[in-house]
């Protein structure tokens, strides 16, 4: 049986999932819960690990088990501020019970997914760009009045942020400051899909970071925190 109190940051992480992940495999272990998928178009790879410190109850077998992630969004989403979660198998479901003024329980039948362990890309990033949400979240909008891509770029400290269009041009960029800061052993550039961008990055809060690491015309790591969860995504690059 899982217990957790705080339940914001995991209806958080599974939106953010589910977006680009119809199904996997959920991984319970001795260090917590785990998920890698890669979405089914191969642009998007999710890595999400919740460390069983974070939980104030965690006591189950270490299980593999296949879930429908839209399904469970619908289930997760259905908490009511101040629920405790409490979650648990069986051999077909998995059970989860939200714990309030009312006590609302729900089944979610398990399936069948690849057992394959997927590895993480191996690239070695050549600059690295600490962010604040807010402030990355505006460039991209900034970035779709004209296209539906972005380029990015770093040149030593600078970092640039642009979109060109028939209908225009954006840019935006910075130097290492209080909200960016970059670090880098080589000059990049590198294109990628504007709307996945968003979405990877919809549910970090705006007081936040996020950290991309780059290479030119590689995938991009993105990583950030949903409360005390880490949830890492590398998004495929586009052809210049």
């Amino acid at each position: 049986m899982i217990e957790l109190k705080n339940t914001g940051f995991l209806k958080s992480s599974i939106e953010a999932i589910s977006s680009f992940i119809p199904e996997g495999n959920l991984r319970f272990n001795e260090k917590g819960l785990h998920f890698r998928a890669i979405d089914p178009s191969q642009i998007v790879l999710v890595d999400y690990l919740v460390d069983k410190n974070v939980f104030d109850s965690f006591d189950i077998e270490p299980a593999f088990v296949g879930v429908n992630l839209a399904e469970l969004n619908k289930i997760v989403s259905r908490a009511i501020q101040n629920d405790t979660i409490k979650i648990d198998l069986s051999d077909s479901e998995l059970k989860l019970d939200f714990i309030g003024e009312l006590k609302r329980s729900f089944k979610l039948p398990l399936i069948d997914v690849s057992e394959e362990e997927l590895k993480l890309p191996d690239a070695k990033h050549d600059a690295k760009v600490e962010i604040n949400s807010k402030l990355f979240k505006e460039a991209l909008k900034d970035a779709s009045l004209f296209s539906s891509s972005i380029i990015l770029k770093v040149q030593g400290k600078n970092f640039f942020m642009e979109s060109k269009g028939t209908a225009g041009n954006s840019q935006a960029n910075s130097t290492n400051g209080k909200q960016v800061k970059v670090i880098s052993s080589a000059d990049v550039v590198s294109k990628y899909s504007l709307s996945y961008l968003q979405n990877i990055v919809k549910e970090a809060n705006p007081d936040e970071n996020i950290v991309l690491e780059l290479k030119s015309d590689a995938p991009m790591k993105i990583t950030y925190n949903i409360g005390k969860s880490e949830i890492r995504f590398f998004l495929a690059h586009m052809l210049l």
